[in-house]
């Protein structure tokens, strides 16, 4: 594929007996697209002319996808000439997450456009090359666009040897303008606005990008550790924040002039608490939503039962409230076990989700969305799993109260049987009877936010 080069690879590679394909118009995905329309084979290798490839790289990828049926794509890694310094830790890290992300994901962070490997009927299946990134963020476009098709595979022994010119700039240069500015940004700008950012439309031979494109950057390389505590901060935020909802949409609270809460509670079921606390709730002809943990209802599967009979609203808690649920559920495994076995037992299919700990990644989000859940967390707690004393517990929701408040509270701890929750027992009559004087009525998290309770 010739895309404007000067140096005379095109009638290099013609006498050798390679078809050349010119594409007039300036930009790798351009030229990327140009070669997958006018590609015949079952598989589109890309690689750059500047890499050097080992003798068996071809029947090694061939040989792949023949063995991977289920794989639509293969990257592989890269060797840089004259890498710098600085860079090296960054392959190293680059290469780590990689894999990492391949376990998890069925897909690595980032594929190497010098090196990769597609079925070519996936690739027209996905809209092929996204124009809108003639020049950078191309690849991760298309990673995302692939991976929702089959498992894209990772192989770091899969090794091209290439130049390393795209880093012969200073290190706060490269995260500046390339890795944040024209990638991050790049694709960021492009999911909200449709179109590529200013700027991205350029020719990556060119050493003096930067100046060009970013003519202030040259300013800022001592906003480099402030860009990252940035990027970091941001997506903590999103993960850590139960409120927050950087990921996707939530519902902590609604707006509402009506002075309605909603009690809810956390992983049970948990004997012989949860039943106290129904029993409480019962007295009061109150309706309350429980987030329960999957593998606690299997445990007490009588008391899911007592919930679902008396009124209350089962919400989904995850399987096994753990802390890595969030980050390493890639494959919907602990959702829809715990859906399954809230269905087989309490005979409802929850519509409600609570991450645990209120913790979300992105692909958590967006998994939750397929499946039509509600993700639902809170704005008022005791923050009462480790039974601070019943005074602190009633203080610390009747004083944050406010209409249209999602209060949680725990009948349980995580999946730990017989978990000690007597001093939420003790104080919840407190807490009902003084909201009831103040005026607030009690209902379930589907009344207050409107939505269905169960998915039909």
């Amino acid at each position: 594929m010739d895309n404007g080069s000067t140096d005379g690879t095109a009638e290099v590679a013609r006498r050798l007996g390679a078809i050349v394909v010119h594409c007039l118009e300036k930009g790798v995905a351009f030229a990327r697209q140009a070669g997958l329309e006018s590609a015949r084979g079952e598989i589109v290798v890309q690689c750059d002319a500047d890499s050097v490839v080992p003798r068996n790289w071809l029947s090694k990828i061939a040989r792949h996808f023949e063995t991977h049926a289920e794989d639509v794509g293969l990257s592989g890694d890269a060797k840089y000439r004259g890498e710098p310094l600085w860079h090296r830790p960054l392959s190293l890290i680059n290469r780590w997450l990689n894999q990492i992300s391949y376990w998890c994901l069925r897909h690595p962070m980032s594929i190497l456009a010098g090196n990769f490997a597609a079925r070519r009927e996936a690739l027209i299946a996905v809209g092929g090359y996204d124009l809108a990134f003639p020049q950078c963020g191309d690849e991760f476009d298309l990673l995302l666009r692939l991976a929702k098709t089959g498992r894209i595979s990772y192989d770091p022994h899969l090794m091209v040897e290439t130049s390393s010119r795209r880093f012969r700039r200073r290190f706060w240069q490269f995260l500046l303008a390339d890795t944040f500015y024209h990638t991050a940004l790049g694709l960021l700008f492009h999911r909200l606005t449709g179109k590529p950012i200013k700027g991205s439309r350029r020719d990556v031979r060119d050493e003096a990008l930067v100046v060009r494109t970013w003519p202030w950057a040259s300013r800022l390389r001592f906003a480099t550790p402030v860009v990252l505590v940035l990027l970091v901060g941001a997506l903590a935020y999103g993960f850590f924040m139960p409120s927050a909802e950087a990921f996707g949409k939530l519902y902590f609270a609604t707006k509402t002039h009506e002075k309605v809460v909603a009690l809810t509670f956390d992983d049970g079921p948990n004997e012989p608490y949860t039943s106290q606390v129904l029993d409480i709730l019962q007295q009061y002809d109150i309706k309350a939503t429980f987030f329960v943990v999957g593998k606690n209802v299997a445990y007490y599967p009588e008391t899911a039962k007592r919930i679902v009979a008396e009124g209350h609203v089962l919400g989904n808690h995850s399987w096994d409230h753990s802390a890595l649920q969030p980050i390493v559920d890639v494959r919907e495994v602990d959702l829809a076990k715990s859906q399954a076995t809230i269905e087989k037992i309490a005979g409802v299919r929850p519509h409600l989700f609570r991450p645990p700990f209120g913790h979300k990644t992105p692909w958590q989000m967006e998994q939750l969305e397929k499946h039509g859940m509600v993700v639902v967390t809170w704005n008022v707690s005791a923050n009462d799993p480790k039974q601070p004393p019943s005074s602190v517990i009633a203080e610390r929701i009747i004083k944050h109260t406010k209409p249209g408040a999602i209060i949680l509270l725990h009948d349980g701890n995580e999946t730990i049987h017989g978990a000690d929750r007597s001093n939420t027992i003790a104080v919840l009559p407190q807490i009902i009877d003084t909201l009831n004087k103040e005026g607030y009525t009690f209902v379930t998290v589907p009344e207050l936010l409107k939505v269905d309770p169960y998915l039909r």
